[in-house]
């Protein structure tokens, strides 16, 4: 009966073992789908790069030697920007959800690079390239955006045989990507636009005024005005299309405490989903002052017990269902610190920092109510005690927040004394 057993014993762990081994086999074949899937698209985009420079050129009558220029100049431009994909890949460094969607940049990368050949029919004046570095950021990053962006203008540049061209877009261009870095929902993208759009009108003055060597008249104004009015509408389109609007609708569905994950874990865990629920609700207030982003830090608040779904709440089971349902990378970034910050013995975002403090007076009180240790419990003093354990266990000391910051913290937490009677 014993060998019966053994055998069965043995059997399972074989079963086990072949198991692991398949999805471990499955894991590296879709891995190398994935990357042959993109070095398809980058093998794609450097040869239509190096083919429509060189047909544009051609077209446009130039010499051999420019024809050969252009084309040399466009195909390096381009190895930059591989190189910045590459590099992106590596360091998880995509804007918004762009990260494992090259297909998005490839397409709209694409369209520019067919836009580029096609603007010398266009005055100089009438360039939209602010619209071509941002629309590059917006579906890859920052450092992406500017190299291919620049790449495109010199494309369209060594058509023209125009250098002092290529410095006024650069400039209209450089700003854009560095204004509409910092537009992170529909709401506060209208400055950013305002900025872009106010520098590139300034760059075009440059250009069409100042560098005019005709007396000043009304008419020089109409390209301009026609280029303005054309990058505000496409800047448009692109950001209705781009992860800024998509990444608000996300956080619109997922900073819903009837979503379908909270209600799975109100399922399992009643009392860790209404702590979730009161530790987003003080997450939220506290970040309106602290000029932090409210909808990440209170997406952080719901979601901080989501690997209980899988058992333990570890960062390997909060990522697994993160990356599951498509939650936004700053989302993922700040769970994975607060998560692992007991192996990590400390954190260094000022989200994680809220995020901790909220979390803990929540489990404090409501621990404190369970057990029934006193009817009216001080507040104050239980916050105080949060603060004075936080601080000594050192898990704030590399932080980024300021003292004046901890105290702006606390004070909001003992302002919420009528909220915590909801805790019973």
């Amino acid at each position: 009966m014993e060998k019966n057993n053994e055998v069965i014993d043995a059997n399972d762990e074989i079963k086990e073992v072949s198991e692991d081994a398949i999805k471990t086999k499955a894991s590296l074949s879709f891995k190398d789908r994935d990357r042959l899937i993109t070095f398809t698209q980058e093998a794609v985009m450097m040869f239509l790069t190096i083919v429509i420079s060189l047909v544009a050129s051609f077209l446009y009558g130039k010499s051999a030697a420019s024809m050969a220029g252009t084309t040399i100049l466009a195909a390096a431009g381009f190895a930059c920007t591989l190189f910045c994909l590459g590099l992106g890949r590596e360091n998880s460094g995509f804007l918004f959800d762009n990260e494992g969607n090259i297909w998005r940049f490839t397409i709209i990368y694409l369209v520019f690079l067919c836009g580029s050949a096609a603007f010398p029919l266009l005055p100089k004046g009438g360039w939209p390239y602010p619209v071509i570095f941002v629309g590059l950021m917006l579906f890859s990053n920052q450092l992406i955006g500017m190299s291919s962006g620049c790449t495109l203008l010199m494309i369209t540049n060594m058509i023209c045989g125009s250098s002092d061209t290529f410095f006024i877009y650069f400039i209209s261009g450089l700003v854009g990507i560095v204004v509409f870095s910092y537009a992170n929902d529909v709401i506060h993208v209208w400055l950013p636009l305002f900025i872009t759009l106010l520098v590139h009108m300034i760059c075009l003055s440059i250009e069409e005024v100042l560098f005019a060597s005709e007396p000043l008249f009304a008419g020089m104004f109409v390209i301009p005005a026609f280029n303005l009015l054309a990058c505000f509408l496409l800047l448009l389109v692109l950001l209705k299309l781009s992860a800024v609007s998509r990444d608000w609708n996300r956080y619109m569905d997922i900073n819903d405490p009837e979503s379908p994950l909270l209600a799975e874990l109100k399922g399992i865990s009643e009392k860790d989903y209404y702590y979730a629920i009161h530790t987003a609700y003080l997450c939220e207030k506290v970040v309106n002052s602290l000029f932090l982003d409210p909808k990440v830090v209170k997406a952080c608040g719901y979601y901080h017990r989501i690997g209980l779904l899988k058992g333990e709440n570890n960062w390997a089971n909060v990522q697994l269902i993160l990356r599951k349902n498509h939650f936004p990378r700053e989302v993922r970034i700040i769970l994975r610190e607060y998560t692992d910050r007991e192996k990590r013995k400390m954190i260094f975002s000022k989200e994680a920092v809220v995020l901790l403090f909220c979390d803990d007076v929540i489990t404090t009180i409501s621990t404190c109510f369970a057990e029934k240790k006193e009817e009216n419990p001080d507040y104050q003093k239980i916050i105080n005690a949060v603060f004075m354990k936080q601080l000594e266990s050192g898990m704030i000391d590399c932080s980024s927040i300021t003292i004046g910051e901890l105290q702006e913290i606390k004070r909001i937490l003992m302002e919420e004394k009528s909220y915590y009677d909801l805790l019973r």
